[in-house]
């Protein structure tokens, strides 16, 4: 939810240029507006409007806006709508101060009355626009530009990182306050961002935030402070090994289909992240706590109902799974001292999930276990261990590779596990892996190759269809799900997805003349799906069918462009390859429907809010 660049240099005096192209890297983040703030001659250029950082460039000329300093924002509207006023940047009570943030003040509305009391000129009914404010408060009264911005955090509550200047001053500040928030420093030049990638275009030599910190850009370095009490905190910087292009397309037409064919590198990738020094320390977790929960959000979700089956299945250990809003009023007063929570969130910056990990920090009940993707995130700093989705960026706002990233860390740890306790004997377990490690990434490229032909000429079918089911049973249920999430975000149309056996309690009802039900299903449970596919089918729906060819799935599709099969494999690989035909299903439908997947509509990829 929204992102921010702040740069400060020496020598530069295309500052609109450069801050336009790290705020591209952020596009994920938000896309309802854009501002660019540049200091040129001791005087606040502020260009905003509501639209993409191409049509507010072309619009307003933010490319060509000079000066050696200054601070762009994307911005995804939490409070005050998407418009012109309250586009970020945002100046303080005059076009001294200028500042921008990324992230929800909770106490907007009682803050913003007292500025307004106290005679500060507010614009806009955009929470972002009170971090300015708050700085300009206390400058007012000390004089001083970092203790003001220290200051400035005791007003402001909620969750969020901000960045503010002067007109009158070289520095650029920032604050990490539950947002995320990364620097670095270039040749005489320092930058300051909400993530990597928009810093990679300036230099690969970061700092990464904790909560609770603040820092001070000079065009030679980056000084981090503690919030509390302002003390100097040593933070070495350390050098990125992130590709600077990997948040380009690589010749793909959208971030999205570039993400779904980089599975097979993903697979490999994550296993041998898997098999490193840290897997003892995990299963040891897992093994020693009373209670195990996986909370997740949205797609993560999905995956982690898909990883129950696997513990289930191959370890014999119960896994209560959870959304991450959920989990207090559902869980909390569950947890016990030896308590474990695995907290899955791409962006390891997820409030939901963050908020469960300050519930166990908070009244010291039981540990956390991160899985996440983004290196130098809070959740990565502030579990007791972390395990990482190595997926590299995921730039497009729908996730793919990262929820194919962890199905496989469950499948893999609840077969270690499985063969630690007994739960499945030796031979078993190491045909599994096996499996997992020479044959999925070789299966997942054959799955891409195949059945994106079929997908895409499926799509062509389906574009008058506005309501539909995606249904799966046993390993297939977080699968059939996450199809669902997926039609549902990037084609604008209605997908429920649920179990096929409940189907009938109820949905049944809306089943008329060729009304679209997808089932995805395995080797192992088509038997029971097809009963359900013919309560569809004797009702006159259209069953598509997902999974592996099978003769006694045949005769249940009207045409070969119905059946979306992936490579015969291991009985356990299967779930994992099923959800890479909706992907690309939804995938061309979006497109098909003129509809960007990389950006759809209201959502972002980074969600900061409660």
């Amino acid at each position: 939810m929204c992102g921010i660049t702040g740069i400060v240099s020496l020598n530069r005096g295309d500052i609109g240029r450069i801050l336009v192209e790290c705020g591209y890297k952020l596009t994920y983040r938000g896309y309802d507006s854009v501002g660019v703030a540049a200091v040129h001659n001791g005087v606040v250029d502020l260009r905003k409007d509501v639209g993409t950082m191409d049509e507010v460039d072309v619009r307003l000329g933010l490319s060509e806006m000079l000066g050696n300093r200054g601070i762009t924002q994307l911005r995804w509207a939490t409070y005050g709508a998407p418009t012109k006023v309250n586009a970020q940047p945002h100046f303080g009570c005059d076009e001294t101060f200028y500042g921008a943030h990324n992230g929800n003040i909770h106490n907007y509305h009682e803050y913003k009355q007292e500025l307004i009391e106290t005679g500060h000129i507010i614009r806009s009914e955009n929470d972002g626009e009170l971090c300015v404010h708050a700085v300009d408060k206390y400058y007012e009264e000390t004089q001083d530009m970092l203790e003001a911005v220290r200051l400035s955090t005791r007003d402001l509550k909620g969750a969020f990182a901000f960045a503010v200047g002067r007109s009158d001053a070289q520095e650029i500040y920032a604050v990490k306050m539950g947002s995320s928030l990364v620097a670095g420093i270039g040749n005489d030049e320092t930058i300051v961002s909400s993530d990597l990638p928009s810093v990679l275009p300036v230099t690969s030599n970061v700092i990464y935030l904790q909560d609770g910190e603040m820092l001070k850009l000079t065009p030679h370095e980056v000084t981090v402070y503690r919030i509390e009490d302002g003390k100097v905190l040593d933070r070495p910087s350390q050098i990125s090994d992130v590709d600077p292009n990997a948040a380009e397309k690589g010749g793909f037409p959208h971030f999205m289909l570039k993400e779904i064919n980089e599975q097979p590198v993903v697979a490999q990738d994550v296993l041998g992240l898997l098999e490193g020094s840290k897997l003892e320390e995990w299963l040891r977790m897992i093994e020693e706590a009373s209670n195990v929960y996986l909370v997740a959000c949205g797609s993560s979700h999905n995956a982690g109902i898909v990883g129950t089956y696997y513990f289930n299945r191959l370890a014999g250990t119960p896994i209560i799974h959870a959304i991450g809003g959920q989990f207090e009023p559902m869980y909390g007063n569950t947890l016990e001292e030896d308590s474990l929570c695995i907290l899955v969130s791409q962006s390891g910056e997820t409030k939901d999930i963050l908020n469960v990990l300050n519930l166990v920090r908070k009244n010291n009940l039981g540990k956390t276990l991160g899985v996440l993707n983004v290196v130098g995130s809070t959740l990565m700093f502030n579990s007791d261990s972390y395990i990482p989705m190595g997926c590299g960026y995921e730039v497009s706002v729908p996730a793919t590779k990262t929820y194919f990233s962890q199905t496989i860390i469950f499948s893999y740890l609840a077969a270690r596990l499985g063969m630690r306790n007994g739960k499945i004997d030796e031979s078993e377990g190491k045909m599994f892996l096996n499996a997992l490690r020479n044959d999925l990434p070789r299966l997942t490229q054959e799955t891409i190759d195949h059945a994106g032909i079929l997908a895409k000429n499926l799509a062509r079918t389906m574009m008058d269809v506005d309501d539909l089911y995606c249904l799966g049973y046993g390993f297939t249920d977080g699968v059939a799900k996450e199809g669902a999430l997926k039609i549902k975000e990037i084609c604008y149309n209605h997908c429920e997805g649920m179990y096929s056996s409940e189907f009938k309690h109820g949905p049944l009802s809306i089943v008329t003349d060729q009304y679209p039900v997808i089932f995805v299903t395995t080797p192992e449970d088509s038997w029971m799906v097809i009963n359900h596919i013919n309560e569809v089918s004797c009702r006159g729906g259209r069953t598509i069918i997902v999974g592996e060819r099978e003769d006694s799935l045949e005769p249940y599709v009207a045409n070969e462009i119905d059946y979306l099969h992936v490579p015969k494999s291991d009985l356990l690989i299967n779930p994992i390859l099923d959800v890479i035909p909706l992907q690309l299903l939804s995938y061309f439908l979006s497109v098909d429907l003129g509809i960007n997947p990389d950006q759809p509509r209201n959502l972002s990829k980074t969600l900061t809010v409660d």
